[in-house]
């Protein structure tokens, strides 16, 4: 999570008047090892408006369940949340009840409010890829507003962001986006690129495609960018890394084979969603 240190502090140098989200995720429970309440508040004060942890799962009868992180971890994330007028959020993968009507759902609505009573949560982040048919996608779109209706603490609705991919036309269709907060677009892994997977034109592309095709707000949209290395063929290193095997931070964002978002690239793309007014970003 270093990493996503060193992206906030390159997106303040491009400082925008209006809200501005950045959305950073903790998916490895070893990257929690050694971090302390300083780290925490480093890492909101850098510019983190929400903090998603992995480390969660629902049961295919709707019960949530968390593996990580700990408790201690939690109580030093919402502290420094707290003192940054930031949220903190859990992250999603599978919904193994999709299928199996309302029940289940009674049953994950109310493992959610529990969940954000017991550990102070603010959001859920659901980040399932993917539904496997219309319906799915249907029903999936339809948990997340539920989630917004009925989830919350302290009186203050869950915080809902989905991450999305290329279906442009399926997401317009079943309008996935207008009634959450946020739709986080994987703007990476598109590894077959022989310009790199984090390629700014390809980014500038899709994002337009997404504004003025697609008609989405801006507002909605926040453009993810990796904090990882990627080869031609989809292999995958840590940032932390590459830096350490001679990979230049402020290069062209290639090395060995492997293509990663330099800060010059990560400047060039916080530019472009300042310019777009996109809705944030998310790392």
């Amino acid at each position: 999570m270093l990493c996503s240190l060193y992206l906030i502090l390159a997106a303040v140098l491009f400082p925008t008047q209006r809200a501005f989200e950045f959305y950073a995720y903790y998916t490895d429970k070893n990257n929690l090892a050694g971090k302390d309440q300083a780290y925490f508040d480093a890492l909101f004060n850098c510019g983190v408006t929400e903090l998603i942890f992995g480390g969660m799962s629902a049961s295919s009868t709707g019960e949530l369940h968390k593996t990580f992180p700990d408790d201690a971890h939690l109580r030093m994330a919402r502290k420094a949340a707290d003192k940054h007028g930031a949220r903190i959020s859990f992250m999603l993968q599978g919904i193994p009840f999709i299928d199996a009507g309302k029940l289940p759902l009674d049953t994950f609505l109310k493992s959610a409010n529990d969940m954000f009573k017991k550990h102070s949560f603010d959001g859920i982040n659901f980040d399932w890829e993917f539904p496997g048919n219309n319906d799915e996608w249907i029903a999936y779109r339809n948990l997340m507003i539920e989630t917004k209706l009925s989830v919350a603490r302290e009186g203050r609705s869950a915080s809902v962001t989905v991450a999305i991919g290329g279906s442009f036309d399926l997401y317009k269709k079943i309008d996935l986006c207008s009634r959450i907060d946020m739709c986080l677009w994987m703007g990476y892994d598109n590894y077959g690129d022989p310009r790199g997977h984090s390629d700014m034109l390809w980014v500038e592309a899709m994002v337009l495609q997404w504004l003025y095709y697609e008609s989405m707000s801006p507002t909605k949209f926040g453009l993810g960018v990796p904090l990882y290395g990627e080869d031609r063929h989809g292999r995958q290193i840590r940032y932390s890394q590459l830096v350490a095997e001679g990979a230049d931070p402020k290069g062209n964002g290639t090395f060995h084979g492997y293509f990663f978002d330099s800060q010059p690239i990560l400047q060039d793309k916080i530019v472009f969603a300042n310019l777009n007014k996109l809705g944030g970003l998310m790392a």
